[in-house]
């Protein structure tokens, strides 16, 4: 069964990855610096500032910011466990009959930094889906939306050929379930403040 996940994994890769051109290249490159801890997390602070009322802002802001890191540490101590290779590392060592080959190996296409180690999960589709998570459960209504956004960050780590697909679903599963837990803390929290 794993052997069938990880063969269908590598595969949707290589669908994925495989088709890319030069303006493709361009965007997605820089769609995925949503996905960095450093990017997002300045424009969250301005967005839920201006969202939020005062009085729930700094528990709001204590309950979503212990909610990313959580999750960042979490998704990190996993990445160190489980020393996935990166699609980089693990094609240029292993041969696959169900995609097409280059000497016997996929050619994997690269934009940015060769990476080629610790892919599982990824970090950058954990921020930018526990970003999402936080404009979404915290201030809801169209704020839905930029999971939108939280799925093409992680479709950019497949095409720029950073991670696995099922990196990407590891990260976001994760991503959501911390900050799912988050919220609930917060609300219940909330809502015992309000009855004081």
């Amino acid at each position: 069964m794993i052997a069938l996940l990880l063969n269908l994994d590598h595969a949707l890769f290589c669908f994925i990855n495989s088709h890319h051109s030069p303006l493709w290249d361009g965007f997605f490159w820089t769609l995925t610096w949503l996905g960095n801890g450093w990017i997002i997390t300045p424009v969250l602070l301005v967005v839920t500032f201006l969202a939020l009322p005062r009085k729930k802002y700094w528990l709001f802001l204590a309950f979503a910011a212990g909610g990313m890191i959580a999750s960042s540490i979490v998704n990190t101590q996993v990445k160190d466990t489980v020393q996935r290779p990166r699609p980089l590392g693990y094609f240029s060592t292993h041969v696959s009959r169900n995609v097409a080959a280059v000497n016997g190996t996929y050619s994997v296409h690269i934009v940015g930094e060769p990476l080629a180690c610790r892919s599982f999960p990824s970090g950058h589709a954990n921020t930018a889906f526990c970003a999402a998570a936080v404009l979404a459960f915290f201030l809801g209504g169209w704020y839905w939306l930029s999971f939108a956004l939280a799925l093409l960050v992680g479709y950019s780590r497949v095409y720029l050929g950073a991670h696995f697909p099922l990196d990407v679903a590891a990260g976001a599963a994760l991503a959501l379930a911390v900050m799912y837990g988050a919220y609930a803390a917060y609300a219940f929290t909330l809502r015992r403040s309000e009855k004081r």
